[in-house]
């Protein structure tokens, strides 16, 4: 079986971080989120992958390669403008040939095993049980996603983030699908947003009489669309990292799984795992952690940071960040403190490539701080 893998997005959820980068290489624990999508695939079945890209395919191209690194075989295929994500099944279907196929949204992450599924549907669609598969996973706000409506062991609607969601399922980014699919895209009809919906495609093949089944997820499923969905997909990511000290501590107290990359040095400073720190790293009088990941050629100075991501090549000087994103080589300070104590209240940040941002002493007199 192939994977038709999707990478054509233009992140604007995701702004200003997708304007230097395809959301699909933003880094979460230091790795980029197609990293981890192409180890998932590769610890399945699946050895062929179609890789739909869109304009920033040159740069998708150039860090994925043909996909030997990860014992795959990668096709590109082109979207050159963003008309759906059904219109990219008529675009690989050349690529894809006339068999079942897999098709995963890159910018998913779930925790099942993909074998076990991959090799579920497999059985299922051999023995005629099923032609299609849909994964669903129980949400709080489905009003936000596409809606499986199920009865039994069967799909019979679907619907494109609904003001009144009839079902809390929604679809989470993999579907499995017989080359029916291609007949059904090719009757719909693009959307009011101007594109060719996958939903749409799926309740076609519904309404001819194609058995659509489901499996609801088990364990976390993240789409990583946003910021916040973003750290949060970092927890749950940093809490299967190992600790490994490769770099120097000095005077420095850790607890937790801490990662300290090669030639980093962390000075006078607490560190509170997970955490994940990259090579060459300059950290002092400095609280770091948890669930944060700092890149490579970072510097902090009196600094606490938790809750965050660092890109490579940035500084952090005399702040206190919570639940903050700092692009690559941007720059964010503070005045320094009187006391040695935490700088300040906590301050959220999202800073895009070569920001720089310098914040203002502000008394607070319930804190105490300066």
């Amino acid at each position: 079986m192939k994977a038709l893998l999707l990478c054509g997005g233009e992140g604007t959820r995701l702004r200003p971080f997708t304007h230097t980068r395809p959301k699909q290489l933003f880094p979460l624990a230091n790795k980029a989120i197609l990293f981890y999508i192409l180890e998932y695939l590769a610890s399945s079945p699946i050895r062929e992958v179609v890789m739909i890209t869109g304009t920033t395919g040159a740069q998708i191209r150039a860090a994925v390669g043909n996909g030997e690194k990860w014992g795959l075989h990668i096709t590109y295929v082109e979207q050159p403008q963003p008309l759906g994500l059904a219109h990219t099944v008529l675009l690989a279907e050349e690529a894809l040939g006339a068999e079942a196929f897999m098709m995963y949204l890159g910018d998913n992450l779930l925790e099942e095993p993909l074998s076990d599924i991959v090799q579920a549907f497999s059985r299922n669609y051999a023995a005629g049980r099923l032609d299609e598969l849909v994964l669903v996973h129980e949400v709080k706000n489905p009003s936000q996603f596409g809606v499986a409506e199920i009865r039994e062991d069967r799909v019979i609607k679907v619907i494109e983030k609904p003001e009144a969601p009839s079902s809390n399922l929604a679809l989470a980014g993999i579907y499995f699908f017989s080359p029916e699919i291609y007949n059904s895209v090719r009757k719909i009809s693009p959307s009011a947003r101007g594109e060719l919906e996958i939903t749409d495609a799926i309740q076609d093949l519904i309404n001819r009489g194609q058995t659509v089944g489901y499996r609801r997820l088990k364990g976390w499923w993240k789409d990583t669309g946003s910021p916040e969905e973003l750290l949060s997909a970092q927890k749950l990511l940093l809490r299967q990292e190992k600790k490994e000290i490769r770099g120097e501590l000095f005077r420095s107290h850790i607890t937790g799984r801490i990662q300290l990359g090669a030639n980093s040095i962390v000075e006078n400073s607490r560190l509170k795992g997970p955490v994940c720190i990259g090579a060459d790293c300059r950290i002092k009088d400095a609280v770091l952690g948890p669930f944060l990941s700092v890149g490579d050629r970072v510097e902090i100075d009196r600094a606490e940071v938790k809750k965050s991501i660092l890109l490579p090549g940035c500084r952090v000087e005399n702040l206190s960040l919570t639940d903050s994103i700092l692009g690559e080589r941007s720059r964010a300070s503070a005045p320094r403190p009187a006391s040695p104590e935490a700088p300040g209240f906590p301050h959220r940040l999202l800073l895009g490539d070569d920001s720089s941002v310098e914040l203002q002493a502000k008394r607070a007199q319930k804190a105490g701080y300066d």
